[in-house]
Parts: structure tokens; C-alpha cells; sequence
């Protein structure tokens, strides 16, 4: 017989003998800050729609220009949307912080759905991380950017680089631990800010830009400076822009803790802040680009951003250039904070399952702050990791973004993929947000979407590759797996536990419940009853 240390309470310590895995009494409640308004906007600042789609003017400038832009940003949109409502009908009947991590264990078959679930979690893990790391990283080059506009001659170093990264860092950083009571405030007036912002730039661009693009320009002239010698490779691996743009779709998911009506609430938000996102961006992408007033500036912009150096040129005014480039900084400080909640929430409940390394310390809850204060110092420090590689660069970013879509997008399959699987029976007749006889198509959609770009965001941008042209998002997936995989070998294999419900009902839904248990599960559920009962005492 395996013996095996129980995790109590901090006020006690219990060894017990039991052939199962390590029996984990939950931790304390976190508060409940959040509100349906409050987590909307976070969900569209995840995603900073309107801005943050002006910031990958660099990646599209050779790669299909305009049209490949704007059209394929809408079939980004569709399919996304497609993602978003599988996701959402999941949560509507499995609400869970987890995520896709409780939903891949909850519908993948029983013989798999551990093992799957593992996977999941370090892949929604990471995905968050990378994106994370890419919202500081572009919050730095906007600061940068506009100090070179207003000094042309300030040569940028790599280290100022770094530097803005972690300042934006440990302004996510206060925002989640000593403001965090101020933060849901924040919150409410996020989609107000962004919109408002963006509303300010789109108007000043149409005012003052002289003279604006023909309509041939935005909508039929194919840029390919590629190596690809067709167009329609061309299109598919332009599409990181507008899928990156609108992402992020489990972001209410893993606040269900900190709602108070999640089975309702949390697909509310991701449903509206997709549709807030997808609909913000198409006026802003036409925008940028009838208003591009000197193309050939782009290729060697102000600050390595493209947004800032059509800014300079469109405006033809400093002043304006300014408050247009302060507009992009605060929204993605914004985002910098956001995501680093999204990622740290995900990180502490993957930990509350023995997912990661030191996962008894990151599952822990400060009872000051009432929050896992132990987590998002770790995913800070990570974070600081990351940035002492050269992240001043284009290569860097795409490969951070890249990343961002194949690990996020892979954990969204899984899910999906399960419920599928399961032919949709898991699902309830009577839960909000019931896709009913569409749910079969709309998933095979979106499994059939993410599967594809998967393929064709690990193709190489430009031909021939070289150390600067390669496609690193393909390493980096790669490198998770590798690090997901080595650690389960050496620490989870033997300790880690699929994410249980959060409330009776849903256990009493799943028609595993309806099974005889197995000896192994009685002796499971044995030892933690005499567990809760020994601490009690």
C-alpha cells in the first residue's frame, strides 16, 4: 500500500494510508468583486479590440496588405464567434474557474479525460502567459515609440525595452494584489475608456488625413512580399492579426469564483464582449487604412509601430500624435493588468488540482487580501524570466502571439472535441444559452476552424527562412508540450486530480454519476470523508 501525505489545513497535519492519489481539502473562498458590467469589461480589454488591431500594422505591411487585413479579419470574427458560443453553452451548464480544463475532464471519456485534462491546463496555462508577455511587451514599444516622437534622436536600447516591460508588469502586478479592491471599478469603465479612445483616434484620422486611400488599395490590392507564390497561402497565414484580436474567449470562464451567477453570467460575457470586440474592430481596420497617408513610412516607423508613425503622418501634428499614442499606451496598461488576472486565476486553479510544480504554495489564498497572492507573484516572476530575452523585436512578438493562439486554441478544441464525443448528451435540455439542433454544426465548425489554423499559423511568413523570418510559434508550442509532458513524468502523474464540480447539480448531470462506482473510487471517496473528518477533529 502507497503512502501518501494528505494536504489539510495550515492549523493541522495528517498522515493517512490510501491507495489513491493525494486528497486536497479545498481552499478558502475567494471574494466575489465581480459583476456581470465589471466582467465584461475585462473580457473586452483582454482583447482591446479597436486598439490593439492597429498595433499589427507591422505584421500585415508585406503580408497580403489591406485586403488580406480587413477580410480576413472577418472571417476571423465568424469563425471566432462559432469558438465562443461552443464555449459558452459548456459554461452555461459546467460553470467552473478551471475552465476547459474541468470541461475537457467532464466531457472527454472517462479512460482519457484525466491524462486530457492535464494537457488542457498546461496549454491554457501557457497560452495565457504568452499572452500576457505579449501585452507588456507592445505596452513597452508604445511607450518607447512616443518618447521617439518626442525626441527623434533617443536611440532605443534592447534594455530600454525591458525595462518598460516589467514597469508594465508590476502595474498588472499592484493592480491584483495591494488596488485590487479599486480594480472592479477599473473594470467598469474599460469598455467606456477603450471605445472612447478609439472613437477620438478614428475621428482625428478622418479629419486630418489628406490625401486618404483609394478604395482599390483597402479592399483588391494584394501586397505579397512574402516568397509565397500564392495569394491564398498568403491569406491564411495573415490571419494572425484578426484572430489574436478577438480571442481570449474563456476569460469570464475563470472568474466563476468570483461571480455571483456564473451558470448565467459568465457565458453572458463572453458572448456580448465577443460580439463588443468583433464590431469594434471593422471600423477601426477601415479607418487605418484609408487613412495611411505615406505607405513606404511604414516600413521603417517611428519606434519599430507602425500606429504611431501613421499617426505622426496622418495627424500632421505633434500634439495630436501624442494624446493618439496615449490613448494606445493606457489601453493596453489596462489589458497588462486583465490578462495577468485571467492568467494567475487559471495558473492558481490548475494548481488547486496539483497541475504544476509547488502547487500546495500557488493554491494557497492569502487571507488578508483574500486572493492568490503566492500565484501571481510566481507568474510576475515568469513573466521578468521571459522578458530578459530580446523582446525588442518582430520575430519575438510573432512568436509570443503565435504561441498565445496555438495553446489557447488547442485547449479550446479539447473541450469542444469531447462534447462532440459525447455527442452532446452531457449538455441539459434546460441551461441557458441552448445552441439546441445548431449546437452539432457549430461545433464541428469550430473543431474544424481551430484544427486548420493550427496548420497554417505554424507556416514560415516570409521564404526563404531565416533566423528572422522563421515561424517560432510552432517551436514554442512544441517547447510546452515538452515541459507539460516532463512534468507530469516526473511530479503530476501520480498526484494530479481532474477538476471536481463546483455545484451538485452538475455532478448529478453527468452521466458518469449514474455509474457503480469502481472499488478504487469508493476507497477514494473513503479516505476523503475520513480526512475532512480527521481535520474536523
Amino acid at each position: 500500500m502507497e503512502k501518501e501525505m494528505v494536504a489539510t489545513h495550515p492549523e493541522s497535519s495528517v498522515d493517512v494510508d490510501v491507495e489513491v492519489a493525494e486528497v486536497v481539502i479545498p481552499p478558502k473562498e475567494l471574494d466575489r468583486p465581480f459583476r456581470l458590467w465589471s466582467s465584461l469589461g475585462m473580457q473586452f480589454s483582454v482583447s482591446s479590440t479597436p486598439l490593439a488591431i492597429g498595433t499589427y500594422l507591422s505584421f500585415v505591411i508585406g503580408i497580403g496588405g489591406s485586403p488580406v487585413f480587413f477580410f480576413g479579419y472577418l472571417l476571423a470574427c465568424v469563425m471566432g464567434f462559432c469558438i465562443c458560443l461552443s464555449l459558452a453553452e459548456i459554461a452555461a451548464v459546467y460553470p467552473h474557474a478551471s475552465g476547459q480544463i474541468y470541461w475537457t475532464a467532464t466531457l472527454m471519456p472517462k479512460k482519457y479525460s484525466r491524462g486530457l485534462s492535464y494537457v488542457t491546463g498546461w496549454l491554457a496555462c501557457c497560452g495565457w502567459f504568452f499572452g500576457t508577455a505579449g501585452c507588456l511587451l507592445i505596452t513597452s514599444e508604445l511607450i518607447w515609440a512616443l518618447v521617439n516622437v518626442c525626441h527623434s534622436a533617443f536611440i532605443i536600447q534592447p534594455w530600454h525595452f525591458y525595462l518598460g516591460y516589467v514597469a508594465a508588469g508590476i502595474f498588472g502586478l499592484s493592480m491584483n494584489i495591494p488596488l485590487f479592491r479599486i480594480y472592479p471599478h477599473m473594470l467598469n469603465s474599460l469598455v467606456l475608456l477603450v471605445n472612447g479612445g478609439a472613437l477620438f483616434v478614428l475621428i482625428a484620422l478622418l479629419v486630418r488625413a489628406h490625401p486618404k486611400q483609394p478604395a482599390s488599395y483597402v479592399f483588391t490590392d494584394i501586397v505579397n512580399a512574402t516568397g509565397w507564390s500564392g495569394n491564398g497561402v498568403v491569406f491564411f497565414i495573415g490571419l494572425l492579426p484578426g484572430i489574436t484580436a478577438v480571442t481570449g474567449f474563456d476569460t469570464a470562464a475563470h472568474l466563476t469564483d468570483e461571480l455571483p451567477n456564473p451558470k448565467k453570467q459568465v457565458p453572458q460575457v463572453m458572448v456580448g464582449g465577443a460580439v463588443i470586440c468583433a464590431l469594434s474592430g471593422i471600423p477601426m481596420i477601415l479607418v487605418y487604412m484609408f487613412c495611411i497617408v505615406k505607405p513606404d513610412n511604414l516600413l521603417a516607423p517611428v519606434g519599430g509601430q507602425p500606429i504611431i508613425q501613421l499617426m505622426l503622418d496622418s495627424f500632421d501634428s505633434l500634439a495630436l500624435t501624442i494624446l493618439g499614442t496615449l490613448v494606445f499606451i493606457l489601453g493596453f496598461g489596462s489589458t497588462c493588468a486583465t490578462v495577468m488576472t485571467v492568467w494567475t486565476r487559471t495558473w492558481w486553479s490548475f494548481a488547486r488540482e496539483n497541475g504544476v510544480p509547488f502547487s500546495g504554495t500557488m493554491s494557497r489564498i492569502n487571507e488578508y487580501y483574500r486572493l492568490p497572492v503566492n500565484t501571481i507573484c510566481f507568474c510576475f516572476g515568469l513573466l521578468c524570466c521571459l522578458g530578459l530575452i530580446e523582446l525588442g523585436s518582430s520575430t519575438a512578438l510573432n512568436a509570443i502571439l503565435g504561441g498565445l493562439i496555438l495553446c489557447l486554441y488547442s485547449s479550446y478544441c479539447l473541450a469542444i472535441l469531447g462534447l462532440l464525443i459525447g455527442r452532446r448528451k452531457a449538455l441539459r435540455k434546460d441551461h441557458y444559452l441552448n445552441l439546441g439542433r445548431f449546437g452539432t454544426v457549430v461545433n464541428v465548425v469550430s473543431v474544424g476552424w481551430i484544427l486548420m489554423m493550427i496548420v497554417w499559423l505554424s507556416f514560415p511568413l516570409y521564404l526563404p527562412v531565416t533566423s528572422e523570418s522563421m515561424n517560432y510559434a510552432s517551436a514554442v508550442f512544441a517547447a510546452v508540450l515538452l515541459c507539460s509532458t516532463v512534468n507530469w513524468f516526473v511530479y503530476s502523474r501520480h498526484i494530479y486530480k481532474a477538476p471536481v464540480a463546483m455545484y451538485e447539480d452538475q455532478e448529478e448531470d453527468h452521466e458518469h454519476k449514474n455509474e457503480k462506482e469502481t472499488p478504487a473510487e469508493e476507497a477514494r471517496k473513503q479516505s476523503e470523508e475520513d480526512t475532512v473528518a480527521s481535520v474536523e477533529n
